[in-house]
């Protein structure tokens, strides 16, 4: 038994001394996103034009609104004349009495037991209809075409009318809803609160040439607005009732600048060539002292320094030398490849690490099915390649899909 556990604590030593130590890389380097949606190259500048759609609500508000109180005016004339009716039926009906006593008790017509008459008790009358005055209702504010061409800006294209049209139409704030989580108990109780609301914005997208090529509603979920937190609810509520009005325009605006932003984001990523960071994994081999690995550390530079260039232009064309340079250098040492071996100096798990840096590298010269070929030899390996690998693939294919786009 003390032979086999010595046995297995070599067997570890030795697996432990002639295991290449690999060294995870967090890099980043800036490239322009390529548009989904490809615009004529001959237009360079867009405009951006502000629908104000939610100002047909004002006018449907406004709308119902008078015509509520229309005729809710016309049931208070109602009410009133029947009360008037009411009244004076009422008063005839007293005046009549009061004449009847005032006669008899001229013509000294006394009670049974020699008492006066008793005098008529006046009538009661019904409360009388209240002059109905509505809630006053929520009109959305207007909003300024600075807001949007200050928050609306295309990547990659100048501003400028004539070319590329950019309407969005802002709608008005839909299905509000309160909502209060209760948490802790006894002193520590708090009631926090939040809103709901839907803002949606439509985006046009039209060129002369083309027509519309682009028109769709984004924003649709969701959203929440933070209202603030309490220690009692009825905190909230008067909070509600002194500031009900103000809540209602933070909120929209809270809301309108959300929605603007997303727009802009959306319309970026769609037709624009933003400036993005992409923050990649890449890996190298730790000083070893069993085996050299400067080779390794070469192709790693040269890895570098070509990522870096990938910022230059937008089809990556000045970065091509120097990706093909360090493609060549990492397969220089995949020749060495040995996948059998785990105490080779290029055994699996060095040979995975290059496989991912090499899709990192082929995919920028858009060579994407080789970039997809190394990223599923990594995953044969498994472990942390596999993981890396399958993180990778989502943006590998939407860089493949840009790139497609774009030719």
């Amino acid at each position: 038994m003390n032979k086999l556990l010595l046995l297995s604590f070599l067997t570890l030593s030795f697996a432990h001394v002639h295991a290449q130590n690999i060294d995870d890389e967090k890099v980043s380097f800036t490239y322009t996103q390529l548009p989904l949606v490809k615009i004529d190259e001959a237009y360079k500048s867009y405009e951006v034009v502000l629908d104000h759609r939610y100002e047909q609500a004002n006018n449907d508000s406004t709308y119902l609104h008078e015509a509520r109180q229309k005729l809710m005016l016309e049931f208070f004339q109602n009410a009133m004349a029947n009360h008037q009716r009411t009244v004076d039926s009422l008063d005839r009906n007293y005046l009549m009495q009061m004449a009847q006593w005032e006669i008899q008790t001229n013509n000294g017509v006394k009670q049974p037991n020699g008492q006066p008459l008793v005098a008529p008790k006046q009538p009661v009358y019904p409360l009388q209809p209240i002059y109905p005055v509505l809630t006053p209702i929520f009109l959305h504010a207007p909003l300024a075409e600075a807001e949007l061409t200050k928050n609306v800006q295309l990547q990659g294209f100048s501003e400028g009318t004539g070319e590329i049209k950019i309407t969005l139409a802002v709608l008005p704030l839909q299905n509000i809803q309160l909502i209060e989580r209760k948490s802790g108990t006894g002193s520590s109780t708090k009631y926090t609160y939040s809103a709901q609301y839907n803002l949606p914005i439509e985006i046009t997208v039209e060129t002369p040439k083309n027509g519309i090529i682009m028109k769709l509603r984004v924003q649709e979920g969701a959203e929440s607005y933070a209202i603030g937190e309490y220690k009692s609810k009825y905190d909230y509520q008067l909070f509600m009732l002194n500031s009900k009005e103000q809540f209602m325009r933070d909120l929209e605006r809270s809301a309108r600048s959300k929605a603007i932003q997303g727009a802009n984001d959306y319309l970026n990523n769609q037709i624009g060539f933003p400036v993005k960071t992409r923050y990649a994994e890449l890996y190298a081999v730790k000083r070893f002292k069993d085996y050299d690995y400067s080779d390794v550390t070469t192709a790693f530079t040269y890895t570098i320094q070509a990522l870096e260039l990938v910022k230059n232009d937008r089809d990556r064309k000045s970065a091509l030398p120097a990706i093909d340079k360090a493609i060549a250098a990492w397969n220089e040492v995949l020749f060495e490849s040995n996948n059998y071996d785990a105490k080779a100096r290029i055994n699996d798990k060095v040979t995975a690490m290059i496989q991912c840096n090499l899709a990192e590298l082929m995919m920028w010269k858009a060579d994407f099915q080789n970039a997809e070929l190394n990223l599923n030899l990594a995953i044969a390996n498994g472990g942390k390649f596999k993981r890396h690998a399958d993180d990778e693939k989502p943006f590998l294919a939407d860089q493949k899909r840009r790139w497609e786009v774009n030719q």
